[in-house]
């Protein structure tokens, strides 16, 4: 599965809010930065297996960022 960019941003209430512009239905938090890019992993993974159980596409992975997480194979979820 390709990597996705995801954009991590800090709360009003001190949560890290981690998002994928071209996965809007994958959304993780988390109490700091890598908890919040552990679960984005897991929110990536959920969301790209419900596209593909559905017989939706895939999303192209064209936004640019530093960060990115790519979806596990299997959901350990």
């Amino acid at each position: 599965m390709p990597a996705y960019a995801v954009e991590l941003n800090r709360r009003y209430d001190g949560l890290f809010i981690a998002t994928f512009p071209d996965v809007p239905d994958a959304v993780a938090y988390g109490r700091d930065d890598e908890e919040a890019l552990e679960e984005a992993a897991k929110s990536l993974t959920a969301a790209l297996l419900r596209r593909e159980k559905f017989g939706d596409p895939l999303p192209l992975a064209v936004s640019r960022g530093s960060l990115r997480v790519q979806a596990a194979r299997t959901a350990e979820i």
